[in-house]
């Protein structure tokens, strides 16, 4: 099973969880302070690797090209 970002309501708290895919939206409570968690969608997540696929990520030079960018280096 997969392991889930989630954030607490109430204070702000991150924390993680493992649960089945159908499960992920479901609240959770939060491991420091028992308030209601909900998922947090991560940046990780969002990726698609390979030549394939048409994210930025596919390829190497593309992603050296935005951090530089990001970071003003270029």
């Amino acid at each position: 099973m997969p392991i889930y970002k989630y954030e607490c309501t109430e204070k702000g708290h991150e924390f993680t969880d493992m649960c089945s895919v159908s499960d992920r939206k479901k609240e959770r409570p939060c491991t420091q302070c028992g308030g209601v968690g909900m998922y947090k969608p991560t940046f990780e997540a969002s990726f698609q690797y390979g030549k394939d696929y048409s994210s930025f990520a596919s390829d190497a030079s593309r992603w050296r090209k935005r951090e530089n960018h990001r970071l003003g280096k270029g």
